[in-house]
């Protein structure tokens, strides 16, 4: 089974680095991409500066060179290019004054600088992907783990597949073409505005694909941090947040994708919150099942589900 390390404290992420033995990724002036999501802007439940700032000075004692990093948005919002992009990181506090690292974003001015990988998946055979992640020799993960309503939860897979994409590899993961009757008028047009007509199964999967397409790049170079803080229903895309469903739990480091987002959601649904019943993803999303995209990275040969839960 795949060891996922859990701290209840979620500011001491340094202690949970060392006890995961993260520093072995980490060679000498390795570029290391910290892939976030600094939040959309009037979004408070995004993670805060102080509580990764840790893992800076972490790398940087492991010998590497952090940067933070993400793609530009699809929609429009305080994401959509690049500057806006900077300024909303700025604002949140991401620079290199307050967290010793800087924000470079993956996918250039427009959100359109990609490197094309050929796959063969199930749903994709071709992925769009912010280019400038693959300079970097390694890629860990800062997600803050938190409902969506299209995938149940967004966790670890979400945040590098969905959000390392270009905006053509978004829109591909969230359009359903096949079963689009606007189809030929979008390709005509060439639009990269998305149809949203993708179901939540097929959107699960594709964004599984684009994670293991992009793991691949990072074979034994990648690893996972998950902050169990601040847990809204919603996605930190939104430029709003309700309350928390559960209080804050701690946070979580593997160098499994899948097992660091089972063991997320296995403490949010065993904990006391404001949202009843066994599986808190499911009560808020009923038509949702989140257990898609876990059992699909399975059989992708991303992790398992299977894992051991060590406490610090």
């Amino acid at each position: 089974m795949s060891k996922v390390y859990f701290i209840t404290n979620p500011n001491l992420v340094d202690q949970l680095f060392d006890a995961a033995e993260i520093k072995k990724l980490i060679e000498p002036k390795d570029f290391v991409a910290l892939k976030i999501h600094f939040g959309e802007r009037g979004n408070t439940a995004f993670l805060k500066p102080e509580r990764t700032k840790p893992i800076v000075k972490k790398v940087k004692e492991s010998g590497g060179r952090p940067f933070w990093t993400d793609a530009n948005t699809l929609y429009e919002g305080s994401r959509g290019d690049t500057l806006a992009h900077l300024q909303d990181a700025f604002d949140h506090g991401y620079t290199f004054g307050k967290t010793g690292a800087q924000v470079l974003i993956a996918d250039g001015l427009h959100g359109n600088n990609a490197e094309k990988i050929q796959v063969n998946y199930k749903n994709l055979k071709e992925l769009s992907v912010a280019a400038l992640v693959f300079e970097a020799q390694v890629l860990l993960a800062v997600t803050h783990f938190k409902g969506h309503e299209l995938t149940g939860f967004g966790g670890t897979l979400k945040n590098i597949g969905m959000g390392l994409g270009s905006k053509a590899g978004k829109l591909d993961m969230h359009s359903d073409c096949d079963h689009c009757k606007a189809r030929i008028a979008c390709q005509k047009k060439k639009t990269l505005q998305a149809c949203w007509v993708g179901a939540s199964e097929l959107v699960q999967e594709k964004i599984v694909e684009y994670t293991a397409g992009i793991l691949e790049r990072f074979k034994n170079k990648a690893a996972f941090i998950n902050f169990i803080t601040d847990v809204s229903p919603n996605c930190d895309c939104y430029d709003h947040n309700d309350p928390p469903i559960v209080p804050d739990l701690g946070i979580l480091a593997s160098f499994d994708p899948v097992a660091v987002d089972q063991a997320s959601v296995d403490l949010i649904n065993k904990s006391e919150g404001r949202i009843a019943g066994p599986d808190k993803f499911r009560t808020i999303f009923p038509d949702v099942n989140w257990e898609i995209q876990l059992n699909y990275a399975e059989q992708l040969g991303l992790g398992s589900r299977r894992h051991e839960l060590i406490k610090l």
